[in-house]
């Protein structure tokens, strides 16, 4: 069993705290058991306690367990033990799980059929056309109070955004969750927190809330995939088992990067994927709220993964679940045969067939970095791009590629009008997650 790395077992840690507790227990004086079989790691670390704590890894996702009273995912033992693996893999001896662990492994399992089997049934249509159409009232509703408000800001200008719109916007932002609609009052929410200096940010903003104000107005009239893109951008929830309905797509599913937005009472983290087989980019949407447990296996920085993923129906839609995933030991190299100006052009007509996107992966065969003046740039010989790209990421990419021409995921921002490092590539097929 490959042990991970040690940004790859950071990178699964709910915060720093307890990845510096984590490290204390990187001893094997610690643990008075160490053991694995080809799916789990499983250990016993000493603690001020009579008896030890059980911790346990399923490395399959992975996923974690453990007796002691932490209410954080994984916690500090857990994460102890992915690092002791790393260290000192040799000393797990293999054994048979003990039945603690034959438990709640069978558990998981038992609960990964159900699963599936939930994704085969279907939802009662009657009931869940009801329960459609007294939220599309609510959201009929709202969205007349947001035609207000849209009014009002284009009647009094930007000038008196800062003093009054400004603080109405945050208020609308509670009025749409009382309508039922989290996207939206999520959208509404980030317009309040735009930078003035960047009106051409807000007036993209606020030009994309006028249009799904619109188009709601006029949903009957669209095809199936817009409305479920409209519904969607509003925050209609949709049932995991119609997700997982549709048509999946099995590739070797590669991780490439991860961002992170921070929420009212928790973080939402974005995880990217490109498949080696299909070449299509999706992406895992995964919310921690302090003390819960994630809500979709977690992804490891730079993990290859064996699965289907299911996707949202919508227009150039990206966002998936995984209806099986398998975490690979090995990734083949990823290979790419877009130039900047062809990946421009595709990013962009994907812009143009839903302006609500918000960004666009792109796969860059054979750049490298290019200085222009005091910003960086990637470029391929015939065309640059400009990179948002911190001091950190431009070590970390030298360090990586030495200087030779690299494969690279950048983030098209369509809000900011930026692009950002997600990964990099070098020549010998060895991936480097930047952001």
């Amino acid at each position: 069993m490959q042990a991970l790395t040690p940004e790859q077992i950071i990178a699964l840690s709910p915060d720093d705290s307890s990845t510096k507790a984590a490290k204390g227990l990187v001893s094997t004086s610690k643990w008075t058991l160490l053991a694995h079989d080809d799916r789990a790691l499983w250990g016993l670390c000493q603690g001020s306690g009579k008896n030890p704590y059980q911790t346990a890894i399923d490395m399959s996702e992975p996923a974690f367990k453990c007796s002691c009273p932490s209410r954080k995912f994984p916690c500090k033992h857990a994460l102890a033990l992915l690092f002791m693996h790393a260290q000192y893999g040799a000393q797990f001896q293999n054994d048979t799980p003990p039945d603690w662990l034959a438990e709640w492994l069978d558990k998981r399992a038992q609960n990964a059929v159900k699963k599936a089997a939930k994704a085969e049934t279907t939802p009662d249509p009657v009931a869940q056309q009801k329960r459609q159409n007294a939220r599309l009232q609510k959201a009929t509703d709202g969205l007349a109070d947001l035609r207000l408000w849209l009014d009002d800001v284009l009647r009094n200008g930007l000038i008196s955004w800062k003093n009054e719109a400004q603080e109405r916007c945050r208020e609308l932002a509670k009025r749409m969750i009382d309508a039922q609609m989290p996207a939206l009052s999520g959208a509404v929410a980030q317009l309040a927190d735009t930078p003035f200096e960047r009106q051409d940010v807000l007036l993209h903003r606020l030009t994309k809330l006028s249009l799904l104000e619109q188009s709601f107005q006029n949903i009957n009239q669209l095809p199936q995939n817009w409305q479920a893109e409209i519904l969607a951008r509003l925050g209609f929830p949709i049932a995991k088992e119609t997700v997982l309905a549709n048509t999946p797509v099995m590739d070797i599913w590669q991780h490439i990067g991860t961002t992170h937005h921070t929420l009212e009472r928790g973080e939402s983290h974005t995880h990217w994927l490109c498949g080696l087989g299909t070449g299509q980019f999706a992406y895992l949407l995964d919310f921690t709220i302090q003390g819960a447990p994630a809500t979709l296996p977690s992804v490891l920085q730079g993990g290859t993964y064996a699965g289907e993923l299911c996707f949202y129906d919508g227009v150039q839609q990206k966002r998936a679940l995984s209806k099986t995933w398998e975490l690979l030991d090995t990734a083949p190299p990823i290979s790419g045969s877009l130039n900047i100006t062809q990946a421009w052009e595709m990013a962009h007509s994907a812009f143009a067939d839903n302006p609500f996107l918000t960004v666009q992966p792109m796969a860059l065969a054979q750049v490298n970095l290019w200085r222009d003046g005091e910003a960086w740039a990637l470029s391929d010989g015939e065309t640059m791009l400009p990179l948002e790209l911190s001091e950190t990421q431009l070590r970390r990419v030298l360090a990586h590629t030495a200087g030779a021409d690299f494969m690279a995921f950048v983030l098209r921002d369509f809000e900011f009008g930026e692009t950002r490092l997600l990964a990099v590539q070098n020549g010998a097929g060895s991936l480097n997650i930047v952001l």
